[in-house]
């Protein structure tokens, strides 16, 4: 016959674990100050408190919206994100800690973008800069200042001038050719 086996002593009767309820779902939440954000979030009946968890947009009420996945009331965590200002511009890159952090695209609002590495919201490295009339400037930044230099526009703009003066004298020797020609 089998002899039972008895616990040594209360420590080892093992207690079960209480869960904390927790409740993820989907809403939009206003804040006294204007601020409202729409999207997922996470509830803990224990504390009584509720953090943006998940995909959603904040708006401030100054028009400012913060889009991407948020964990734990932070957004970003090395993700993607969308910021964009009241005034016009934008970003759109990595965000870590409350500021651009790695690859992203900052955009004024005269159109001009900036392409490049960000660290601590300041650009760093080598750089792209489009500016509204499409022209390609590159260049590098290094504490938070960039030096940039155009991508041969004036090269450029002297190609497309010569180019068309040859054509309009070839058009003038043709057409000069050909009235001596005719007569």
């Amino acid at each position: 016959m089998a002899d039972a086996i008895e616990p040594e002593s209360e420590t080892d009767i093992l207690k079960p674990v209480k869960e904390i309820p927790v409740v993820q779902d989907q809403g939009v939440f206003k804040h006294d100050t204007g601020d409202i954000y729409d999207g997922f979030f996470e509830a803990k009946k224990k504390d009584r408190s509720v953090k943006m968890h998940g995909s959603g947009v904040y708006t401030t009420a100054e028009g400012d919206t913060y889009s991407g996945t948020w964990e734990a009331d932070r957004l970003g965590a090395n993700d993607n994100v969308t910021i964009k200002y009241s005034d016009g511009s934008k970003y759109v890159g990595q965000f870590k800690d409350w500021s651009y952090s790695g690859r992203g695209n900052y955009c004024y609002p005269d159109g001009s973008i900036l392409r490049g590495e960000f660290s601590e919201n300041a650009p760093t490295g080598h750089l792209t800069l489009i500016d509204p009339n499409g022209h390609i400037w590159l260049g590098k930044a290094d504490q938070g200042y960039g030096w940039f230099e155009p991508t041969n526009h004036y090269y450029d703009m002297l190609e497309r001038s010569k180019e068309s003066k040859i054509k309009k004298q070839r058009k003038e020797i043709e057409g000069g050719v050909r009235s001596t020609i005719e007569t």
